[in-house]
């Protein structure tokens, strides 16, 4: 947690910068530059920093009782009761202010380390700690269970004048990628440089920044290749929790990098996600705060009743711990359309309208989270609501072009029948990035049978088994292409695999949770067409 979130405006920024080094004179740590890491929404930067620091500064000048941003961060401080405010001119604040004593520092100068009002200020902070950390330490701790990351800058070791910036394009490039996920938080490039150059002690880095974890790596040209070398660490141990080896041809060096990027922030991605949850399911549950409980959640059983009511169960007391959290609300929704739309619900005409309700708030809450807006964007594909849900999932992918997005976009049309756009969407996470595609496997399995290339699709229904044994639809896939093929025989050792896993397992059961998985009859058709040949090739015998 950062000691000092300073609030200015940004025509104040010289003025402050002589009272934020006395504030680290004190030791104290501050979030006070704004620059925004490219592609990031300033306000979830802002949210971020914000909710990570124990103390909110706010300067009050001529230019900032003008500010709509100060005013929004000032007012964060006193719902917390953590708002220290300073008047650097003769102005009045804003009227919810006025009741909370300020101290001032008209005229104040760097020279004047003596200042009694300077001082005051910094008993006023003190204080402010104090109370902060004494209530955190007698009461249980709630922290924020998302991954933290650091990007420290990759060393260029490529000794090629024509490939000179590559390293910190690619250092900037990472940043953005990984914090345009909002479910991670990422220290802005601005911190973290100032451990480049350095061999630099990672539990020093983790302490200095107050992150899990921290990538580093290097860059070099080998031949007519470049080639990153990346390690993510633990900042408690200093160790790896993962390293691997790039390598992309440079003869579109743009390309390249892009290329590059997007497969070093999958893996990471992947790396941290998982090695973050197995600290959340050591964690004792009555620590865990909204994002640890929301991890169990999202692990739970999404194919049984008894699953999704455990999810359920779970995201309503990570609500309860924060309710002003959007993505709790989304995941409700989501939930929700679940059980809609596999008539789990007891009530779906209730839970329809509750899961509406639930997708208003988390717009409302956060409506450039990509994160959010994603998850309603899959909500309405399954409450059937078709020009919402392509609307929502292309805004997800412009607030936040990264593969979730994607796989989100390409998800939704191929729902919707628009299965050659989803289709390329696909393809081009693939050619990308061929060692993550993962869950892609099933995307391009069924783009292609809606597009009716069963040869095609059976490879890559195939893949998806091997990536997710426990999801019968790779088999029913599977199944539904070979016979379309004419291997019926193969057809029915497959769903034969399946009724070996899910016992009481029918045919006809399958058939029925396929169809209800596509919104169009132009979808349901050629996604079950194979599976009713096989049914009646066994009533006929039967």
């Amino acid at each position: 947690m950062t000691d000092i979130f300073f609030s200015y405006a940004t025509a104040d920024r010289e003025r402050i910068i002589p009272l934020v080094d006395a504030f680290k004179s004190q030791g104290w740590s501050v979030w006070w530059d704004r620059q925004i890491v490219p592609g990031t929404s300033f306000d979830d930067m802002i949210e971020q920093a914000i909710s990570r620091s124990a103390c909110v500064v706010v300067a009050w000048t001529e230019a900032s009782v003008a500010s709509e941003w100060v005013r929004h961060e000032a007012l964060f401080g006193l719902d917390k009761g953590i708002l220290v405010p300073v008047l650097l001119d003769d102005v009045q604040m804003p009227f919810a202010f006025r009741r909370t004593q300020a101290a001032k520092l008209f005229g104040w100068t760097p020279e004047e380390h003596t200042s009694g009002d300077l001082e005051r200020l910094f008993q006023g902070i003190r204080q402010t700690l104090g109370s902060i950390r004494g209530a955190q330490e007698s009461s249980v701790t709630r922290s924020d269970e998302r991954p933290s990351f650091a990007v420290l800058p990759l060393d260029d070791l490529t000794n090629d004048p024509t490939l000179g910036g590559l390293a910190d394009g690619m250092t900037e490039d990472i940043i953005t990628h990984l914090a345009q996920n909002p479910t991670f938080f990422v220290i802005a490039r601005n911190s973290s440089s100032q451990f480049k150059g350095g061999a630099a002690d990672i539990r020093e880095v983790g302490r200095v920044l107050d992150v899990r974890y921290v990538l580093e790596g290097s860059v070099r040209k080998v031949g007519n290749k470049i080639r990153v070398v990346a390690q993510l660490n633990d900042t408690e141990t200093g160790g790896h929790i993962w390293t691997d080896i790039f390598n992309e041809s440079i003869d579109d060096i743009g390309t390249a990098q892009d290329i590059l990027t997007l497969r070093i922030t999958n893996a990471v991605a992947s790396a941290a996600a998982n090695d973050n949850f197995q600290r959340i399911l050591r964690t004792p549950r009555d620590e865990l705060g909204p994002w640890g409980l929301l991890a169990l959640a999202a692990a739970s059983p999404a194919n049984t009743r008894e699953g999704r009511g455990r999810r359920r169960n779970l995201i309503q007391s990570a609500m309860a711990l924060d309710p002003s959290l959007a993505v709790t609300h989304a995941r409700l929704a989501d939930v929700l359309a679940q059980d809609f739309i596999a008539q789990f619900s007891e009530d779906r005409d209730a839970d329809r309208k509750q899961a509406l309700t639930e997708i208003e708030s988390s717009l409302k809450l956060a409506p450039r989270n990509a994160a959010v807006v994603a998850i309603a964007a899959t909500s309405y594909m399954n409450l059937g609501e078709k020009r919402r849900s392509i609307s929502l999932a292309r805004k997800a992918l412009a607030l936040a072009p990264i593969a979730p997005s994607y796989v989100t976009l390409a998800n939704v049309l191929l729902r919707w029948g628009e299965a050659e756009e989803a289709k390329s969407i696909y393809q081009e996470l693939a050619e990308k990035a061929p060692k993550d595609l993962g869950p892609n496997h099933l995307g391009l399995a069924c783009a292609y049978s809606i597009l009716g290339e069963y040869e095609e699709a059976l490879p890559h229904a195939e893949e998806w088994e091997i990536w997710s044994p426990h999801d019968y639809a790779a088999c029913l896939c599977q199944a539904n292409a070979l016979t379309l093929l004419g291997e019926l025989d193969a057809a029915r050792a497959v769903v034969e695999k399946i009724q070996a896993t899910v016992p009481g397992f029918r045919l006809e059961q399958g058939i029925e949770s396929m169809e209800k998985g596509w919104n169009t009859d132009a979808t349901r058709e050629p996604m079950t067409a194979g599976l009713k040949l096989m049914l009646e090739s066994e009533h006929s015998v039967d």
